[in-house]
């Protein structure tokens, strides 16, 4: 029982397969990692919207108190 030591050619043609599987792989998990930025992009997109529009209805509503604070501080004022 003896066995054969592969030939120099036959051991570059496995490492350039091999090197092919890594070029492919390698290709995918950057596809991949590219996707999940644009996803996180956008949710980062999303949560600033939704921000901007809370802050916009806070200051909507503190200014709607303000205005009925005042509004009857006036009324009471001009009836002393």
């Amino acid at each position: 029982m003896t066995t054969e030591t592969p030939s120099t050619e036959e051991r570059l043609s496995r490492l350039e397969g091999a090197y092919e599987q890594v070029s492919e792989r390698l290709g995918d998990l950057r596809s991949d990692m590219n996707e999940r930025l644009n996803e996180l992009a956008r949710g980062q997109e999303a949560l600033r919207e939704d921000m901007n529009s809370f802050r916009n209805n806070m200051l909507l509503l503190i200014g709607g108190v303000w205005a009925t604070v005042v509004g009857g501080l006036i009324a009471i004022f001009t009836q002393l």
